[in-house]
């Protein structure tokens, strides 16, 4: 089995939607790192710089607001702590996930990174925040240098375009027009490897989720966390995803028993209870954390 961690493709997942108030200054995704090639160096050098100063200007406004045990306390924010082992176990110590995204975004700063999707920073950023997820600096440092070259980065280089995400990592593609003979519907295919099969050659994430939808049902679950439910429908609505039935299987199994946060719930039960990491932040923190559950 292989097990599920929140990428920082971390549906996070859980795994729904879009940017809210907590950095009101905060550009939108695509344009955090996008630099377009027509860009002579010094535009981009002077985009940069800009883009650094705008960074600064976030971290210089007021923070206590985000996390309301901090309100009224003196403590060192996560904007100014230093970057090292020291500086990352003060900021871990405040429990809060708002002041940690502010010390991530420092170290990826320092490395020469930019952030291109805030969703997965902050997806990142649930696995370092309290002292309880047994981190270190070094491990966070080490992590944020591979990012960039992972299935799905969400760094990119300071000066240079965001790189490419692999096909499971942004929006679901649209459904074709015309569906291909040899296909069957999500909602009267069979559940087996020949149903998942013919529904996966659509290519359409309606018909796969009616599909793995009937497949939690049957399994006896009920979908707790939307977001969670679509980062695993990501990887099985096409059939170039090369995936089948019985791992299908496995992982509807894996959401409601062992998964890092679970986003399945028995029938005629109750939901199971979050996990310290499973997305869910202080206010205002943005809320898009979609993707984190079930990204590899």
């Amino acid at each position: 089995m292989m097990m599920k961690h929140l990428c920082a493709c971390f549906t996070l997942a859980s795994c729904s939607h879009a940017l809210a108030d907590a950095l009101p200054q905060e550009a939108p995704d695509s344009a955090l790192c996008d630099t377009p090639d027509s860009q002579a160096p010094a535009q981009t050098a002077l985009l940069q710089v800009a883009k650094s100063a705008s960074l600064d200007m976030q971290l210089s406004q007021i923070r206590t607001q985000a996390c309301a045990t901090l309100v009224g306390t003196s403590f060192k924010s996560g904007a100014e702590a230093a970057l090292d082992e020291n500086g990352y176990r003060e900021t871990a110590q405040l429990n809060c996930h708002h002041e940690m995204s502010f010390f991530v975004r420092r170290e990826a700063m320092r490395q020469g990174f930019d952030i291109c999707d805030l969703s997965d920073l902050h997806g990142f950023v649930h696995w370092y925040d309290n002292t309880n997820d047994a981190k270190t600096y070094a491990e966070m440092a080490d992590e944020i240098s591979r990012v960039a070259t992972s299935h799905c980065p969400w760094l990119g280089r300071l000066g240079q375009p965001c790189p490419p995400k692999g096909p499971n990592c942004g929006d679901f593609p649209p459904c074709p027009a015309v569906f291909p003979p040899n296909s069957q519907p999500g909602a009267f295919a069979l559940l087996n490897e020949e149903g998942y099969a013919a529904v996966a050659r659509r290519c359409c994430r309606f018909e796969m989720e009616q599909f793995l939808r009937r497949e939690i049902d049957r399994q006896g679950f009920f979908v707790c966390d939307e977001g969670g439910f679509l980062g695993l429908l990501h990887w099985y609505d096409c059939e170039n995803d090369y995936q089948n039935y019985a791992h299908m299987v496995e992982e509807v199994n894996f959401g409601a028993t062992k998964a890092p946060c679970l986003w399945l719930g028995p029938k005629g039960g109750a939901c199971p209870p979050r996990a310290p990491n499973c997305p869910r932040v202080e206010e205002p923190e943005p809320t898009a954390h979609r993707r984190r559950t079930s990204c590899r």
